[in-house]
């Protein structure tokens, strides 16, 4: 088993980011998090129009949010210092997109505290940034989405209901008329995807406590109407985030979904292969295991974030995951894709990793403007905060 970069020392956080893994991958900090305050999910944007990707942060013990400026490349690998700060209710989610119709990308923290952009000559005052609360209360994985294609972007809240975005008067709550779409418990994922490609856009749902599903849109007038679901994926009795991608080159999107730590498929990478081009998706399912070099850290050593990028530059897809805690891997395949012997994983080791404890989704960027991708993520109870990968190309 090859050596891989751990440390247990209470301030990896302050004293490895920048440090090269054998892989050749570096982690760097944006924002370190002493005080646990819990960031915990990334919307990146170029918000000031200075063509470099910034990011917007929620902080879900810190009812805050923060929108972190990028440095520029000669600074980028330091601590983020300029940026502004919203404060709010706890914040597990967030999202961002046009929902006042005015060309700029406005910020939804946790679904009900709305934030409009006041454009690129205001953007980093934070005073002129309107707020609108649409609820006071939690509403996970908020998504901006013309639902109705009427050419106005509305927004879909926890994979179970939307509002709709008024013509006129549109920073006033009480013109968001709600409709339903069906019912949730705790959503990870929801993307608008045209699962039977028929045209029009559909709703799949990952949701933590019951399976993976989709909204069918049955367009017309019912789509104000509660909308058919359609069971994609129900074998699993804790599944993560997940994705949608071409992971074979076939030329139909797969869905890539991560296990959680309970069931029969617990600390597995879930990959369905689509066979289908049209109508109800059918699937060869391919389920990986993933790396044992930290199987010893028990249940909460299991695959959590999920994306799916040309890292290297070579033509072909790779599978990365962020875990809970430790460190992140990748998954490809050599051979037949539809057999799990020919896939393979492989931790990228990046020094301090022991130390992450907590970490979120991937948030694939292009952070420091190199030409390769890069992985954005927050962690929780380890002190590193807001962090990226650096992806160190071909």
């Amino acid at each position: 088993m090859a050596f891989l970069s751990l440390n247990l020392s209470a301030q990896d956080w302050k004293e490895l980011p920048g440090k090269k893994g054998s892989s050749g991958w570096i982690c760097n900090v944006i924002q370190p998090d002493p005080k646990n305050h819990g960031p915990d999910g990334i919307n990146v944007h170029d918000w000031d129009g200075d063509g470099l990707v910034d990011v917007f942060v929620n902080y879900e013990e810190g009812k805050k949010s923060r929108l972190y400026f990028n440095p520029g490349k000669s600074k980028i690998r330091g601590l983020w210092e300029d940026f502004i700060e919203f404060k709010h209710g706890k914040c597990e989610d967030s999202g961002v997109g046009d929902l006042d119709n005015d060309g700029d990308v406005d910020y939804i923290a946790n679904g009900g505290w709305v934030y409009f952009n006041p454009g690129k000559a205001s953007v980093k005052d934070s005073s002129q940034w309107k707020k609108m609360v649409l609820f006071d209360k939690e509403g996970r994985v908020p998504t901006v989405i013309d639902i109705d294609g009427d050419g106005l972007n509305d927004l879909m809240i926890a994979g179970k209901e939307w509002y709709k975005q008024p013509k006129e008067d549109k920073y006033n709550p009480a013109k968001w008329k709600k409709f339903e779409l069906g019912k949730t418990k705790w959503v990870m994922s929801s993307i608008v995807y045209d699962v039977d490609k028929d045209g029009d856009i559909d709703i799949v749902v990952q949701d933590r406590r019951t399976e993976t599903f989709w909204y069918e849109n049955l367009g017309g007038e019912k789509i104000y109407q509660p909308w058919p679901k359609k069971s994609l994926f129900n074998k699993n009795k804790e599944s993560m985030f997940m994705t949608i991608a071409d992971v074979n080159a076939d030329g139909k999107d797969d869905f890539i979904i991560t296990g959680g730590r309970i069931g029969e498929l617990k600390q597995k990478l879930i990959i369905l292969l689509r066979k289908n081009e049209k109508g109800d998706p059918e699937f060869d399912e391919v389920i990986i295991d993933q790396p044992s070099e930290y199987s010893h850290l028990g249940k909460d050593w299991f695959p959590k974030g999920v994306t799916v990028q040309d890292f290297d530059n070579d033509g072909k897809k790779e599978i990365l995951i962020t875990p809970k805690l430790s460190d992140i891997w990748i998954a490809t395949y050599s051979g037949d894709p539809t057999k799990k012997e020919s896939w393979k994983t492989k931790i990228l080791d990046t020094p301090g990793a022991k130390s992450r404890k907590k970490m979120d989704n991937a948030y694939p960027a292009d952070l420091d403007g190199d030409g390769d991708i890069d992985i954005l993520t927050t962690e929780e109870n380890g002190g590193w905060g807001v962090l990226w990968f650096e992806n160190p190309g071909k």
